[in-house]
């Protein structure tokens, strides 16, 4: 084992080409050993801390680009690696920090370009401003001893497609600037946007997992922006695919054209936008308690979907909501649910029963081109809308005497193309039998809230 010392009494200037601009620095005087491939130096405690190497060392060719960061060196504890210690080492190809090194210093590996796997033991705290810039790392697992990573810590790392953290750590909101992954912090949990779903691409697991603090998921700019999954992931049909239950906003159409057996919404998801499984083959979507509206279009153009459940939890359900779902067989509608939009099923070819629960005031009729024979609004309704002139297998209907609030050509326009005759039931002198009589259709007398045959 050698060892060596220098007293250095001078002022070095840096130039280092970092995000298009020239920093100058200066180094301080210090007293360095040298320890097979790295140069450390010892603080005033009696720890060390990794410096670098000598240039040219040929220890990092001969072995491949691999570099090791050791726990202890020559007796002393390793807390730490040096501001720029390696920075712009073009021959680091793979780099292991030990178990128990406590920092990473800024620019330490910044600049180095081959750089392409990274490991980081348990015991690594802070990792400092532009540590990995600019290198070609692909995945980083930050370990739960981490407790803060600095701006542009990973800034420009155009390969990284994967990254795992502990959910409490402080990481900075450029901290994954130019990266596919770009974070921000959002009460306390992080904030995905753009295309992050690049760390799940290619992946063709049975089951795929959406990262823990993850927030938000979107398809990226305009709906024409890229694509969450890529072509591998979108070939793959995958048994379930789990949602963290750290999300709180999905983006319209962001996972258009996924195939999944069972998908579970969690309820922190409030509200469910436009087409987010659009032209997907989705056999089972579970929506959990906490959701409150679902969107315009939310289920739209899903093959697959036989049945969903409602949470009660739901207060809205907005216009074409499952439009164009083409398997989808029966649902139930929740007494807890305020309105339902137009057109909710039009084109759902295969259904053939909606049950609407009692406390539902304001209906939208929305069941062109499906196969329902029967509608029983509930006594709750105080208001249907539109028309039923399209629901061409639709045989009776059942209108309480409190809607009164319907469209005068709720049927007029079904008897103008000549489709078959529509069975109305109600009460004496309701709006209903008003508008029987004006259609032309049969009505039949029923006690308020009797079930029509």
């Amino acid at each position: 084992m050698k060892k060596y010392r220098n007293s250095i009494l001078a002022v070095c200037i840096l130039c280092l080409l970092l995000n298009g601009k020239v920093m100058i620095m200066t180094c301080s005087a210090s007293t360095q050993s040298f320890h097979g491939e790295v140069t450390y130096e010892i603080n005033e405690n009696g720890e060390a801390v990794i410096t670098g190497g000598e240039t040219g060392n040929s220890y990092f060719n001969c072995n491949g680009g691999y570099l090791e960061i050791p726990n202890v060196i020559d007796g002393y504890h390793v807390i730490g690696i040096a501001d720029r210690a390696f920075a712009y080492r073009q021959d680091l190809k793979n780099v292991i920090i030990g178990e128990g090194v406590r920092y990473i210093g800024a620019y330490a590996f910044g600049g180095c370009k081959n750089l392409y796997e990274l490991k980081l033991k348990d015991g690594i705290q802070s990792i400092g401003e532009g540590a990995f810039c600019d290198t070609r790392i692909t995945s980083v697992v930050l370990p739960n001893s981490v407790l803060a990573a600095d701006k542009d810590a990973f800034f420009g790392c155009d390969y990284l497609r994967q990254i795992e953290m502990p959910q409490h750590a402080d990481i900075d909101v450029e901290a994954f600037e130019d990266t596919v992954w770009q974070e921000e912090r959002d009460n306390g949990l992080f904030q995905i946007r753009g295309s992050c779903l690049k760390a799940i691409n290619g992946n063709t697991d049975p089951v795929l997992n959406i990262p823990y603090g993850v927030t938000r998921l979107e398809r990226g700019k305009g709906m024409l922006g890229p694509a969450i999954l890529d072509d591998i992931s979108l070939q793959t049909v995958y048994e379930e695919i789990i949602f963290p239950d750290t999300l709180t906003e999905l983006g319209a159409v962001c996972m258009v054209n996924i195939k999944a057996k069972q998908i579970e919404i969690p309820g922190s998801v409030k509200y469910i936008p436009f087409g987010i499984f659009r032209y997907g083959d989705v056999e089972e979507i579970v929506l959990s308690e906490g959701t409150e509206i679902i969107g315009a279009e939310a289920f739209s153009s899903i093959d697959g979907l036989e049945t969903i459940n409602i949470p009660e939890s739901v207060r809205i359900i907005e216009d074409q909501a499952f439009i164009e779902c083409g398997d989808l067989r029966r649902i139930t509608i929740p007494g807890t649910v305020d309105s339902i939009g137009m057109n909710t099923f039009k084109d759902c070819k295969s259904l053939k029963e909606v049950v609407y629960e009692e406390g539902i005031e304001v209906i939208g009729c929305g069941y062109a081109d499906t196969q329902i024979k029967r509608i029983q609004f509930p006594e709750s309704t105080v208001s249907i809308q539109g028309d039923l002139w399209r629901t061409q297998s639709l045989e009776r209907v059942y209108i309480p005497a409190g809607a009164v609030n319907i469209h005068d050509d709720i049927f007029s326009i079904r008897v103008k193309f000549q489709y078959n005759p529509i069975t109305v039931y109600g009460q004496k002198g309701s709006r209903a039998e008003e508008l029987a009589v004006q259609s032309g259709y049969e009505f039949i007398e029923v006690e308020s809230g009797d079930e029509m045959p």
